[in-house]
């Protein structure tokens, strides 16, 4: 069973009142959820300036922490309305959930998400390349990818791959998604930054990847709702055209905008703000609509 203080909560709060966050009712409205993703200790201020509309919640876990990992968080998100998109790593050594030392807490840990009651995204190691080869990324993965799925029809599991290797590297991306994934994954996602820096943009930009994944898919003949875990861009013009392309492209379940400054991440202020603010009205309205014509 689950101790009373990780049991789900009872009603929605807030703004969340009535919001579908499933992949089914996302896709047959036509609108995803548009999300964001933040360090814990400035999610509260960062939700604060973005303001209404966050339909996603992007969530560091880590099994070696234990099955219960970021479950405050989890329940946040649930409570808010918002799909929590959980990214589980494992320790700091992909050898030990190969060995099977992570098996029991990550069957713990989808049934204590099951026990919400509520639709979840899981993923396992996002962003793989440089912390493991493809072979062992893949071996993990089908391992622990149908252990996740113990969890029930309301807790979907997919990849979060790394997105600027569909740039050049595309047979290599492949790697991590041979056809044994693909069958197995419920969605399919990836993490997406603009080239160059802030100072010196490069040519490729975030929304690039989003075609990009889907004509993937599609090569290999597979129909998978799509997840942007990350994704941010140098300047406003590039964060809308982001934004845009999540709105317009079919499938798309959730993308959560990076906001934080890091690696190729910087914090939204300004027009880029303003900007994120934009893709959220849009959904709203969107949602708004297509909802007043059923």
């Amino acid at each position: 069973g689950v101790p009373a203080g990780l049991a789900a909560p009872t009603r929605r709060e807030g703004g969340g009142q009535g919001r579908r966050t499933g992949i089914r009712s996302i896709s047959r409205l036509g609108v995803p959820l548009i999300g964001m993703s933040a360090p814990v200790e400035e999610w509260a201020s960062k939700h604060a300036a973005v303001g209404d509309g966050i339909g996603a919640r992007r969530i560091f876990a880590d099994l070696a922490a234990g099955p219960s990992s970021q479950f405050s968080l989890v329940r946040e998100a649930h409570a808010a309305g918002q799909l929590p998109v959980v990214s589980y790593k494992a320790g700091g050594r992909i050898e030990d959930v190969l060995a099977g030392r992570f098996d029991a807490a990550a069957a713990e840990a989808a049934a204590r998400l099951a026990s919400f009651d509520k639709h979840t995204a899981v993923t396992f190691w996002h962003e793989p390349h440089g912390n493991m080869t493809p072979e062992q990324y893949v071996a993990a993965s089908m391992r622990l990818v149908p252990i996740f799925k113990r969890g029930g029809r309301r807790l979907k599991v997919g990849p979060l791959l790394n997105g600027w290797l569909l740039d050049r590297q595309a047979d290599l991306f492949a790697q991590y998604a041979p056809d044994a994934l693909l069958r197995k994954w419920d969605w399919f996602g990836l993490d997406t930054y603009e080239a160059g820096t802030m100072d010196d943009p490069g040519a490729v930009k975030p929304a690039s990847r989003i075609p990009a994944a889907k004509a993937f898919l599609a090569q290999r003949g597979v129909d998978l709702p799509l997840g942007i875990g990350e994704y941010n861009g140098y300047s406003a013009q590039s964060i809308t055209d982001t934004g845009n392309v999540l709105m317009d492209t079919p499938g798309v379940w959730f993308g959560c905008l990076w906001n934080t400054t890091g690696g190729k991440g910087v914090e939204l202020s300004g027009d880029r703000l303003s900007a994120f603010q934009g893709t959220l009205q849009k959904a709203r309205a969107r949602r708004a609509r297509r909802r007043g014509r059923r």
